[in-house]
């Protein structure tokens, strides 16, 4: 089977998080308490980035809303927030393998906009940022079985 026949079942891929670039962890979280109170983990340095992260949760869905915030500059998300104190900046999927994602979205057209990397948040994850004029930008995660 060709990379092009990639289905997207075969990474079984889900929905992990949506991210929010933003200046204010702290307002952020206030905002978005009503609808995600629990706050899973509050402003994880990750130093691969230079940001700092933030996940909201509740009881009832499967997915995480992530707050990133900078932590120092430069930052990805620096021009993001020159204008808006809060922006969408991504759509996370939780893949099972990692390495066919990569090649799943590259031969959809997506650009690869930053190199994969372990996470220093949840280790043993992997992580990978991909763009689409289109779409936008989705990030992939999972266990990275190659490494």
């Amino acid at each position: 089977m060709t990379d092009k026949e990639i289905d997207r079942t075969e990474i079984n891929m889900k929905l992990d998080h949506i991210s929010y670039a933003v200046r204010s962890t702290d307002e952020s979280i206030e905002l978005f308490s009503a609808i995600y109170p629990i706050v899973a983990t509050y402003k994880y340095l990750e130093k691969n980035q230079n940001v700092f992260i933030t996940y909201l949760s509740n009881k009832k869905d499967n997915h995480k809303i992530e707050l990133v915030e900078p932590a120092g500059h430069p930052s990805p998300v620096d021009n993001m927030l020159k204008s808006q104190d809060t922006v969408l900046y991504h759509v996370c999927y939780r893949v099972e393998d990692f390495n066919k994602a990569i090649r799943y979205f590259k031969n959809r057209g997506f650009f690869m906009i930053t190199t994969p990397f372990e996470t220093s948040i949840e280790k043993g994850i992997w992580a990978c940022h991909f763009f689409n004029p289109k779409s936008g930008i989705i990030e992939i995660t999972g266990e990275n079985k190659d490494e």
